[in-house]
């Protein structure tokens, strides 16, 4: 699901939180530049499970695991910064990407 382009960053934040932030966390903090995390989601919270990916430079991309529960399914930044689709492959993880000096914050389709 994207959110419309009217509603503040803070409030998609705290909207995204509260909907998909659930489940084991997966820190991905190995380079100064690009971070990134996960969240597997769990069974108490319907659709939950998201990946974050932020660059203070530069375009870049990371694979990052969101869990085998999502082989097969396709994720999108619903920030609309990025426009591909991400398919999770067999072992839980895509590789999710990010526009230079921007956030990308990935969901199921």
């Amino acid at each position: 699901e994207r959110f419309p382009m009217s509603i503040s960053v803070g409030a998609v934040g705290m909207a995204l939180r509260k909907l998909k932030a659930y489940g084991r966390q997966h820190d991905y903090f190995d380079h100064k530049n690009v971070i990134g995390w996960t969240r597997e989601g769990d069974n108490r919270h319907l659709d939950s499970g998201l990946a974050v990916i932020g660059s203070n430079s530069f375009d870049a991309e990371k694979r990052m695991y969101v869990g085998t529960s999502f082989a097969g399914e396709k994720f999108i930044d619903c920030l609309d910064n990025c426009s591909d689709v991400v398919t999770i492959d067999s072992d839980g993880c895509g590789v999710f990407k990010v526009k230079g000096k921007s956030c990308s914050v990935w969901v199921r389709k």
